[in-house]
């Protein structure tokens, strides 16, 4: 079976990659097929009830046995999500069970009927374990066509079909051949329609899924060219405020120059030329506020990295508690570990080096939550000296494995190497054996604290 179905996404492109899962179903869609399969089983029962009662007495199986038989085949229906194939294997041994002549009344009733159904579309289509799926419905379909051709063999399916043999058929096929080919076909296409329509919802899941990762892509591809559009910006603003402040400081110069050599002779015109500095002077400000104040604007990453307001101070290590806060909220637990070789050390760090590994965490577990499917990642602050000096080393690390179609634009961990450079750092990100991801940056401390 597993062979047929490496076969199928062959020769079928629209079906979805054999390593693909499927999202596992909400916690309120788990909650809701429990109150469907209770309802569906006290449907079952008045629908039983309704046949007995057409039923003359002692042709039909006793109603503890009826009830029980039934209990079987749609109770596990309230799990039918959550372990599919599972449930399959307990519906199909309770339908086999079931198929016995004193039950085989049971099992033939309308709702007994859809609930295996359902048991079988449902493992095809939820089942994320693929090997697992086909190996067992490779037994449930064979113990199947042994159940029928023994059927066949001791005249059993004969009998309870109510079958009545007569002289002069209608049809032109041979009786003989006529009924067993008839309860073939039923099977193929009650199986068969059940397996089709799980390949079907499991496929129709895998193209929603391709929409979801491009949307999000798209989402996030406008983003980075709204923050690259907005990083030209402000780098032309930055060389406005360069030409603004040369401008006015070469202006400032000339007129003090020409205020000093007048100042003695002329002391009118030196204190106009005094005015013109106190004038340049003013506009300068005034023009550098303005420019500097576009770039204090927030830009589309500081969410993600776990700033709030423009006139916020810079964040530092001691603001990690809310970095771990904000990841919970987006999904991602986070579990913090610290190691310093002094007490305080941590406190201690200069703003800048505080800053970068601050930035480091955000951007490492930002990178976990966008590209991983772990749901819990660790994240490791340790510091320590050797002959170089003081050093502080980042680490954050997963065990989960990568999200298909996540790739990035690489620009975050440039962003992580970038800053580790400017402290003199070394960056490692890759692969962990046997999964995971792990991103480790060991920065070095400014020299004036190296000898602390």
């Amino acid at each position: 079976m597993h062979r047929l179905s490496q076969l199928l996404h062959r020769q079928v492109p629209s079906l979805p990659p054999a390593d693909w899962e499927r999202e596992a179903p909400s916690t309120s869609s788990l909650r809701r097929d429990i109150w469907v399969a209770l309802g569906f089983y006290l449907l079952a029962i008045l629908m039983l009830e309704l046949v007995l009662s057409l039923t003359e007495v002692g042709k039909s199986a006793e109603r503890p046995l009826a009830f029980a038989l039934l209990a079987a085949l749609i109770l596990p229906l309230m799990f039918r999500r959550r372990w599919p194939i599972t449930m399959m294997l307990i519906g199909s041994a309770a339908f086999l069970i079931g198929s016995s002549p004193a039950t085989a009344t049971i099992v033939m009733q309308f709702c007994a009927q859809l609930a295996y159904f359902l048991g079988l579309y449902t493992a095809v289509a939820w089942a994320r374990n693929r090997r697992g799926l086909w190996t067992a419905m490779g037994l449930v379909l064979l113990s199947m066509a042994v159940w029928l051709i023994l059927s066949f063999f001791t005249g059993d399916l004969y009998s309870e079909a109510n079958w009545v043999m007569v002289e002069n058929p209608a049809g032109s096929i041979p009786e003989e051949v006529a009924m067993p080919l008839y309860s073939f076909l039923i099977n193929v296409l009650y199986f068969g329609g059940a397996i089709f329509l799980g390949l079907t919802s499991w496929s129709s899941s895998y193209s929603k899924s391709l929409v979801l990762i491009q949307a999000r892509r798209i989402a996030a591809q406008a983003e980075q060219l709204a923050a690259r559009a907005v990083n030209e910006e402000r780098l032309r603003i930055a060389r406005e405020l360069h030409d603004v402040i040369a401008h006015h400081i070469a202006s400032v110069g000339v007129q003090a120059s020409a205020a000093r050599l007048v100042q003695d002779r002329n002391p009118a015109q030196a204190i106009e030329l005094m005015r013109g500095i106190e004038s340049s002077a003013r506009s300068a400000v005034a023009e550098t506020r303005s420019l500097l104040g576009v770039l204090r604007e927030q830009s589309p990453q500081d969410s993600e990295l776990g700033t709030t307001s423009a006139r916020t101070p810079e964040p530092s290590l001691a603001q990690l508690p809310q970095l771990i806060e904000q990841n919970a909220t987006h999904g991602l637990r986070v579990v913090l570990s610290e190691d310093e070789h002094a007490p305080g050390f941590f406190a201690s760090l200069a703003p800048g080096l505080s800053l970068a590994a601050y930035r480091i965490c955000g951007e490492a577990l930002a990178n976990v939550r966008r590209h991983s499917t772990a749901r819990t990642a660790t994240l490791a602050l340790r510091s320590g000296l050797d002959e170089q000096g003081h050093w502080l080393e980042v680490e954050v690390t997963d065990e989960g494995t990568p999200r298909p179609h996540s790739a990035g634009s690489g620009f975050g961990l440039r962003g992580i190497r970038e800053r580790a450079a400017l402290h003199h750092g070394l960056v490692e990100i890759g692969p962990r054996t046997p999964r995971g991801w792990r991103t480790r940056a060991r920065l070095r401390l400014p020299g004036e604290l190296e000898g602390n």
